[in-house]
């Protein structure tokens, strides 16, 4: 009988999307016996960490400077799996300027493409988003999210004649609630004290103090604010979303959450939501406009009946697609069958080949290697990372990737200059990938072949001649 494989994630932090997506489902598999689990946040995981690891998992990681992560799994032909929730690539600068200059910076793309290109498939939750990572990755699985039941099985406060409307954000900065601004204020003028609004998580200060509007704060803890939200006993539940190509990337975490909670939504009709929802059924569909979003919310205001059927089959909709075991399931599937070499996902994986040499640099300040394009028998270089470690192993610098130099194809890999290089030991890791499936790996010179280029003092790199830049 085959042991409990060993699975190890690494998230670069401990938001609601790593701990819902990755995090727990594996956490419950662990509690079962299924696996072996063992997660690190990146800041503190090290090379013996994916060197345990039958299955390595990486979710939102995009820091340069713990590539050499992923660059061991690969060398130590680890499966991984990359999980991804969001559209790095899209963040508007004019909505969003501070995540924007964080996740669009070049470098950071940079890495997240090659976890992208460098793993065995890739987890997406949007079909939006699938189709922009499928230019980096031949083996993305769209996915659903899941949601534990168990965190609203309390009692609900009984119904009163008051309507309850909530607008529930994660973001303490948020200008989504723009969409409905206009249409609630209409609202709430029309209905008056038969209404009542609640924004939890931000502070709309167009709606602060306005008779029957209650502004309530962000609760950090994403399963605490569920079992608040649950008791609360909210009616009418509003998920606004532009229809930007970011946005449209989105999970749709609103759906889940209304929809177990007993909540009936009130969504924008883009695909995040129209891909799941039925109009009048599971939820109500809207235009984002003032008129559009202001009739929704009168028409379940006034249709009592259509407000608690929606409530019942968006529930029921929710718990047969949605539920915390699916998703837990679905988990270990792909963990046996990545490990069972028998699938689609490792068959398709990049082909990869890795030589280590180890080398003595002659000079300071070793900047760069240059080597041949193709083998004396015309094998060609392909894709090739390089990676350079001290000769007990630690990572020196990172993987740096490689570009062609000139008309006879050669091939160039520069990095941060290393100061002290005179007369010191290293290991060169090359890293040769292809992304087809049915072409092997690049041909990877010998320690003869490479030539190890310097700057002319320690803080100015002098570019080899035939640079292409």
């Amino acid at each position: 009988m085959r042991s409990a494989p060993n699975v190890l994630a690494i998230v670069p932090s401990l938001i609601a999307s790593c701990q819902i997506n990755v995090l727990k489902p594996l956490k419950v598999l662990a509690s079962q016996g299924r696996i072996k689990f063992r997660w690190r946040l990146e800041s503190r995981a090290s090379l013996s960490d994916v060197h345990w690891a039958d299955v390595v998992i990486f979710c939102r990681n995009t820091e340069p400077a713990y590539g050499h992560l992923l660059n061991e799994a690969v060398c130590t032909s680890k499966p991984i799996i990359y999980d991804l929730d969001d559209n790095f690539w899209d963040i508007p600068y004019d909505t969003d300027p501070e995540i924007a200059r964080y996740h669009r910076l070049p470098p950071r793309l940079l890495q997240l493409e090659q976890y992208l290109q460098l793993s065995t498939f890739v987890r997406v939750y949007s079909p939006v988003l699938g189709d922009r990572v499928s230019e980096f990755s031949k083996n993305v699985k769209l996915l659903r999210a899941g949601f534990d039941f168990s965190l609203a099985a309390k009692r609900r406060p009984p119904a009163n004649d008051k309507v309850r409307i909530v607008y529930a954000t994660s973001r303490v900065v948020d200008d989504q609630y723009y969409e409905f601004l206009e249409g609630i204020i209409h609202v709430l003028d029309k209905y008056g004290d038969c209404v009542s609004l609640t924004i939890w998580g931000c502070q709309p200060s167009e709606l602060a103090g306005r008779k029957g509007v209650e502004l309530m704060p962000l609760l950090p803890s994403y399963e605490r604010f569920l079992r608040e939200f649950y008791r609360q006993g909210f009616d009418i539940g509003l998920a606004p979303l532009p229809s930007t190509l970011f946005h449209r990337s989105k999970n749709n975490t609103k759906f889940r959450d209304y929809g177990a909670c007993r909540v009936a939504g009130i969504y924008s009709d883009v695909d995040v939501y129209s891909s799941c929802i039925q109009d009048g059924c599971t939820g109500v569909l809207v235009q984002n406009n003032p008129e559009s979003w202001a009739s929704g919310m009168s028409r379940l205001i006034e249709d009592r009946a259509l407000t608690e059927k929606i409530k019942r089959d968006a529930y029921a909709q929710v718990y047969k697609e949605y539920r915390q075991e699916l998703v837990e399931e679905e988990w270990m599937a792909q963990i046996n069958e990545l490990l069972s070499g028998n699938i689609g996902y490792a068959a398709a994986s990049p082909t990869r080949k890795v030589e280590e040499m180890r080398v003595r640099s002659d000079f300071h300040g070793l900047c760069a290697i240059r080597m041949p394009g193709e083998s004396p028998d015309g094998e060609k270089v392909g894709q090739v990372l390089l990676e350079i470690l001290t000769p007990t192993g630690d990572v020196l610098r990172d993987a740096s990737s490689c570009k062609r130099i000139n008309e006879n194809g050669e091939v160039l890999v520069s990095f941060e200059p290393i100061a002290n290089s005179d007369k010191q030991e290293f290991v060169f890791r090359l890293i040769s990938t292809s992304e087809e499936t049915d072409v092997k790996a690049g041909w990877l010179p010998s320690s003869g072949l490479i030539q190890m280029l310097y700057v002319s003092s320690p803080d100015k790199v002098k570019p080899p001649a035939g640079v292409v830049s």
